[in-house]
């Protein structure tokens, strides 16, 4: 568990995570890691912030001199609402997950550091992608994958969010009535299913053999998809890679200077070699 401290009681710091619940967080111990090899003495701490106080929670921590925060579930939304300016994808994507506290600037390292994982899996572009659910991850994956390239299959538990989602972003992704994974080299689940300890209903059956599953959770054990995934034969990547590269990305839009990945990946138990 993460130390964190209740927004109207943080402590100076430079960078903070913000959002509810924020123990479970990897964040400190990533970019404290990352910040001592870059040679800074700058601290980075895990503040949890209640739905509906995000704007002054933010306007605190600038306050105390904070330079940037990281926005997590449920924040990413409210966020983007707090700042006074965001780049054109978090504004698409109606997220934000980084912000710039001095100038409340937001931008969104989501979807950019989902493709940085994908290099290491050999995943060409043009290939098909099943994207299982229709939340503000699902938003920023889908609008990633389809920008670089990507041929989407959404598929969400309600339809007509599935069906927003494409309308909203303009998407060209098929809808499918079903969890179907035939013809996809790559499956994301983006659901809580994961956070809940259950299991989407998907057809593992028809699964592509050199298919790779990969669901945005990370835990101290394999999630449940993660599991039925590995028992099908099929390649296996959690939540921690992309943890890294979006965390990768908001160091160097704060800093201006390149962040040390392989030092992000290590201090989180994954290979060194896992982004692009």
């Amino acid at each position: 568990m993460t130390e964190f401290f209740e927004w109207r009681d943080a402590p100076r710091a430079d960078f903070a995570v913000i959002g509810d619940p924020v123990s479970h967080s990897l964040s400190p111990r990533m970019h404290a890691a990352a910040l001592q090899a870059m040679g800074l003495s700058l601290s980075y701490v895990a503040v949890r912030v209640p739905p509906g106080e995000v704007a002054p929670a933010l306007e605190h921590l600038a306050g105390l001199g904070y330079r940037g925060a990281n926005c997590t579930v449920p924040h990413k939304a409210e966020a983007l609402a707090a700042c006074r300016s965001a780049d054109p994808f978090a504004r698409r994507v109606g997220a934000v997950n980084t912000v710039r506290l001095p100038t409340l600037e937001g931008t969104n390292t989501d979807g950019p550091g989902f493709l940085d994982t994908l290099g290491p899996l050999g995943m060409p572009r043009g290939s098909r992608v099943l994207v299982l659910g229709a939340g503000g991850s699902a938003r920023a994956v889908a609008a990633a994958l389809e920008d670089a390239g990507y041929r989407l299959r959404l598929w969400n538990r309600t339809r007509e969010r599935a069906e927003a989602l494409v309308r909203e972003l303009g998407l060209s992704a098929d809808l499918s009535e079903h969890p179907d994974p035939s013809g996809c080299r790559l499956i994301v689940n983006t659901t809580s299913a994961s956070l809940h300890g259950s299991e989407v209903s998907l057809d593992w059956g028809r699964v592509e053999p050199d298919a790779v599953a990969y669901d945005l959770m990370y835990g101290e054990s394999p999630t449940p998809f993660l599991l039925r995934a590995a028992r099908s034969g099929l390649r296996t990547l959690d939540g921690r890679p992309l943890l890294a590269a979006q965390g990768a990305r908001s160091l160097e839009w704060w800093l201006g200077a390149q962040a040390p990945r392989r030092v992000l990946l290590l201090s989180l138990g994954c290979r060194g070699d896992e982004l692009g």
